[in-house]
């Protein structure tokens, strides 16, 4: 992103936007700054980002006098940001598809263009009469030069960005071509929106698919994965882990026992106490579970987190026998929420025990089973269930 604002940068330099040799320098670096302070943009909410935009255009478009952003959004154009109108009236402002470019044009092709047209009057017949009412309050019913740019993405614009002028000098070709940048930009936040929205839901597909073939498999889980995630993230939140930590714990906490898959159901359903080698190999499911989840791009963390929720606080757990701080502290997280949730669930092997026993058990193996901190920290959590 740093390297498009450069860029940018040395175009208006070199279209003699920068005129006095005086003020090159400042008025490059300028540029420069206002440009890479959309260098973290995938990190900004939608209204931080656009109006950044917006503001960030206003220092470099000099003709223009106020200006918008308009999102779709179920089929409607609405106001988002704005700058130089009062807020409330132009959020009276919706169109809808056919509304929203009666007086201006739209190219049907993906690429970014900017246009600029002279409204003398709004024709009447395009619109509610709600709509004229609002657009005289704004001042944009007539006589004013509006600088606009269509934000395409996959062939739908998505959005429109404009700026207007009230008096009859309109707007340069530098100004322009400014703008054409600046909806480039928006388009690319729109285009790696559209892409992260579908990358989620392919990752909740194989997510909800994983967790359906564990329950399927061992019809005592059923639940327990959505559980033991849900406390996992209460915890979790009273540590005040990141946003980052957190999304991983979660998907870690209900995909902890995927492994499972790769053991029978006789061991995993039979009602009585298990034999030592059918312990063994129950004892097995996190080293499927770190398989399975290894092969599945990015998930290296997560994989991390639930192969190791079986390692006990003091070095008794398994499969690695770690201890203190070389066990993952979320691991350390999903193992008293997975205790927890699997002493008050009903087992073949057993009834459910009480919130109240499963909390004395966890109290008992304080430093010894589960991390001293975490553990009091969870046992004030279940209590308040």
């Amino acid at each position: 992103m740093k390297d498009t604002s450069r860029k940018l940068a040395k175009f208006l330099y070199k279209k003699n936007v920068i005129c006095n040799a005086n003020n090159e320098n400042t008025n490059y670096n300028k540029i420069v700054r206002a440009l890479d302070s959309f260098s973290n943009m995938h990190t900004m909410s939608n209204k931080d980002f656009l109006e950044k935009i917006l503001m960030g255009a206003f220092k470099l478009i000099p003709e223009a006098e106020k200006g918008s952003f308009y999102e779709l959004v179920d089929d409607k154009y609405i106001p988002i940001v704005s700058n130089g109108y009062d807020i409330n009236t132009l959020q009276k402002l919706v169109f809808n598809r056919e509304e929203a470019f009666a007086d201006y044009k739209c190219s049907d092709i993906a690429s970014i263009q900017a246009y600029e047209i002279y409204i003398e009057e709004r024709d009447n017949t395009k619109f509610s009469e709600e709509i004229i009412n609002t657009l005289k309050e704004l001042g944009i019913y007539s006589k004013y030069t509006c600088l606009y740019a269509p934000i395409q993405v996959e062939g739908l614009t998505r959005g429109l960005i404009c700026f207007e002028c009230f008096n009859k000098t309109g707007f340069t070709k530098t100004s322009k071509k400014i703008l054409r940048f600046y909806a480039q930009i928006i388009s690319n936040f729109y285009t790696q929106k559209v892409l992260y929205e579908k990358e989620r839901k392919i990752y909740n597909e194989i997510v909800d698919a994983l967790v359906s073939a564990i329950e399927v498999n061992d019809k005592y889980t059923e639940g327990h994965a959505q559980r033991v995630r849900q406390y996992s993230c209460n915890i979790a939140e009273k540590f005040q882990l990141s946003k980052s930590q957190i999304s991983d714990l979660s998907t870690a906490a209900l995909l902890h026992d995927i492994g499972k898959i790769g053991i029978s159901t006789e061991i995993l359903n039979k009602p009585g106490k298990l034999t030592v080698d059918e312990y063994n190999i129950i004892k097995s499911h996190p080293i499927y579970t770190k398989r399975i989840l290894e092969k599945i791009s990015g998930f290296s963390t997560i994989a991390n987190f639930a192969y190791n929720h079986h390692e006990n606080y003091d070095g008794t757990g398994y499969p690695q026998g770690l201890k203190y701080d070389e066990i993952p502290f979320e691991s350390q997280i999903i193992q008293v929420a997975d205790a927890y949730d699997a002493m008050t669930s009903e087992r073949a092997y057993r009834k459910a025990l009480s919130s109240h026993e499963a909390l004395k058990i966890i109290k008992k193996e304080i430093g010894k089973q589960f991390n001293p901190k975490i553990a009091k920290v969870a046992m004030e959590t279940f209590s308040q269930i």
